[in-house]
């Protein structure tokens, strides 16, 4: 099994909600842990506190991964700090509702860059610089396995990851492992803004859309993400966590 104590991972947009978890979880494992966000450095700080407290090593860097610079900007900060990099989790994603026929340009180009270039653009930079034995985990969701309503856009460009996920996958072996976890609604920021926007609570649509009658934690996520990296022979794979969402039909 593939020990993470002592790595170095790096996680996208873990200034909150799914990176956050991810980041204190790895954390928990031995991880060295760089913590990102694009410009709330307070929401930083909130995340380094949290593994601190629990006797954690971690740094914060203020980049805006959706742009090349960004992310090499993330990667040199990390060489400084730590020396090297094992992990990228490339989390950081924005997923905005919208009826595709009154999608307007700046909401399309928003969603490209954040949701999808950034995963290509980290993943360019870290893997030339990535220790053997290295990893990545994309974080896509189940949007980019079945149409949700509402969520074209965001939805194709986490089709777009988890196609990405297997090319890379195939061209980064054996050096690299490449995986993705697809999850269903989790109960953040984001997922919360969903459930204004359909007009029912979290526990009206766990009820209606789920077959476990309960929302993702963050955490859940993040026990994924760890689980996926321990396993050595896992590679070019996605797995869903979703609270059986699939399995009820048509969602909303």
């Amino acid at each position: 099994m593939y020990s993470l104590k002592g790595k170095v991972a790096v996680v996208t947009g873990s200034g909150r909600g799914i990176g956050r978890a991810i980041a204190v979880r790895l954390s928990e494992e031995g991880s060295k842990v760089v913590v990102n966000a694009k410009k709330r450095k307070e929401e930083v700080d909130e995340t380094l506190k949290l593994i601190k407290e629990k006797g954690g090593e971690a740094i914060g860097v203020l980049a805006d991964v959706s742009t090349r610079d960004g992310c090499n900007l993330l990667l040199s900060e990390t060489k400084k700090a730590f020396g090297n990099v094992d992990i990228l989790v490339n989390n950081a994603g924005l997923g905005l509702f919208s009826m595709f026929i009154n999608a307007d340009d700046k909401l399309i180009q928003k969603q490209i860059e954040t949701d999808f270039l950034s995963v290509v653009y980290c993943s360019q930079a870290f893997a030339k610089e990535m220790n053997e034995k290295g990893a990545i985990i994309n974080i896509a969701s189940i949007a980019g396995l079945y149409p949700l309503y509402g969520l074209s856009i965001y939805g194709a460009m986490k089709s777009a990851v988890i196609s990405l996920t297997k090319y890379l996958a195939v061209e980064l072996a054996p050096k690299i492992r490449v995986n993705a976890v697809a999850p269903g609604f989790v109960r953040t920021k984001l997922g919360e803004s969903m459930y204004k926007v359909l007009g029912i609570s979290e526990e009206e649509f766990a009820k209606r859309y789920t077959i476990m009658g309960k929302l993702l934690e963050p955490e859940e996520v993040a026990e994924i993400v760890v689980a996926m990296l321990k396993v050595e022979s896992l590679t070019g794979q996605v797995i869903t966590i979703e609270s059986g969402e699939s399995l009820r039909g048509a969602l909303p």
